[in-house]
């Protein structure tokens, strides 16, 4: 069953706090979830009574999440076009764009006769400050810089650079300190936007002791409001930025996994991997933007995936294979689908496009022609308003697996996606092709409405 717990009195501390948090039990994402003693999920919801003093309501809304955890950023679209920073043989870097109306990739510059490789050029990158990935939110184009300062040269402490969507009038949004870990994380409304870093001790940079920060950065002035802090152990039990709501709650996510390798002697990893995923247990806290207190947690358990969107979190569990959104901040979860059952080892989780929300469950078979087990995802979209499932046919192919097909982006018609992998001659796009197709194409798997997209190498 999920619990859902109301903001703790002021009063309480944050340490306090945060063994709260460890502790009380949940469900996974997508299920009633089950409770601290290990029930099964897909019991009835349960919530506690809510405190008398109401949590502060968040200070802006209209978030997006543009990023999302333990996944590299490639690159983010606009209504108009798609940003992507790539590297050329010689590593040199620079900011290309795919416009959506012609399908072409372009230097993000448009200077005549521009060799793009030295300052001046809109589309550049200093090779000497390291790496960058970028975001677009309303008109603007961010360029995200991190690095842990430890060898870097001052000028490459983690930064945010801005520029204008054809990426002139580039500078310096904010800066960092060289003790400030920035998280991959970046949720933004088109005049600001949230992040989350950990501040370590900056006498000793190994130490793994840390504050958390919750951080809301404005567009337009760099101006820097830290709202929200936490201790934390980096490598132990560190909360995860998941990102933000539409209405503006942050949620932090902790899992603690009650279960190990040493609670079955003498058994093969491969026969209790499933048992000790089942023990995992998740407490999300949601932080209204602005706020320095929680407005509570809730919390879930089980072998499950999830995904936090603009109007809940998402999770899907692997047992029952239920689909489920939980609201924020009164944290009610809603069962939307049940996928069917295909032997499913893992899943994937893809986002939501539009009433629909994107995901797939993946199985493995053995071929005599390929010296690895073979993937194999079974996609699918759910009205989150009606519960109607779609299985979805346009795959990825991987090699000799067969992936879902990546959403890069969208627009109000269309949505571009990764439709192809491991090939050779798109080795600067990681290997990658893209195409465009409408939304009711995709949704309605009508694989020759692909439009592929023509890379400049």
């Amino acid at each position: 069953m999920m619990k859902f717990c109301p903001r703790p009195s002021s009063a309480i501390a944050l340490p306090c706090l945060c063994l709260a948090v460890l502790f009380s039990a949940c469900t996974a994402p997508g299920d009633s979830g089950a409770d601290a003693a290990g029930i099964p999920s897909g019991g009835a919801a349960s919530r506690e009574a809510a405190s008398s003093a109401d949590p502060a309501a968040p200070t802006a809304t209209g978030f997006v999440n543009l990023t999302r955890d333990q996944y590299s950023v490639l690159g983010c679209g606009s209504e108009q076009g798609y940003y992507e920073i790539c590297y050329d043989e010689s590593n040199q870097a620079n900011i290309y764009y795919i416009d959506y109306a012609t399908r072409q990739e372009v230097y993000l510059c448009a200077a005549p006769n521009c060799s793009h490789d030295r300052e001046g050029c809109t589309s550049w990158i200093d090779p000497e400050e390291g790496s960058y990935f970028p975001l677009v939110s309303g008109e603007h184009l961010l360029l995200v810089h991190i690095t842990y300062g430890v060898e870097a040269p001052q000028r490459a402490i983690p930064h945010i650079d801005t520029a204008n969507l054809d990426g002139s009038d580039r500078r310096t949004l904010v800066s960092f300190a060289a003790n400030e870990r920035l998280k991959t994380v970046f949720a933004a409304n088109g005049s600001q936007l949230v992040c989350a870093l950990d501040e370590v001790n900056p006498d000793d940079l190994e130490d793994t002791n840390a504050t958390l920060k919750l951080v809301l950065i404005d567009l337009e002035t760099g101006a820097r409001t830290d709202f929200y802090e936490q201790p934390v152990e980096i490598g132990g039990t560190e909360p995860t930025f998941l990102g933000v709501t539409d209405n503006g709650y942050c949620v932090l996510r902790e899992q603690f996994t009650a279960k190990s390798e040493a609670d079955f002697p003498g058994q093969e990893w491969s026969d209790v991997v499933e048992e000790i995923q089942r023990s995992t247990q998740y407490t999300c806290t949601m932080i209204p933007v602005g706020s320095a207190q929680p407005a509570g947690t809730f919390s879930y358990s089980g072998r499950v995936y999830d995904l936090l969107c603009g109007d809940g979190l998402y999770y899907l569990d692997c047992d029952t294979r239920k689909v489920t959104r939980i609201s924020l901040p009164d944290a009610t979860s809603a069962e939307l689908a049940t996928l069917p059952d295909v032997g499913a080892q893992s899943a994937y989780l893809d986002g939501k496009l539009g009433d629909w929300f994107l995901l797939s469950q993946r199985y493995y078979e053995t071929r005599s022609d390929v010296s690895y087990p073979v993937a194999n995802d079974c996609c699918y979209a759910v009205n989150v308003q009606t519960g109607e499932l779609r299985e979805l046919t346009i795959r990825q192919e991987v090699g000799a697996d067969r992936r879902m097909a990546t959403m890069l982006g969208q627009t109000a018609a269309d949505v571009l996606l990764i439709t192809d992998s491991d090939v050779p001659e798109t080795a600067a796009h990681y290997g990658y092709r893209y195409s465009l197709i409408s939304r009711e194409d995709y949704l309605s798997s009508n694989a020759d409405a692909l439009r592929p997209v023509s890379f400049l190498f």
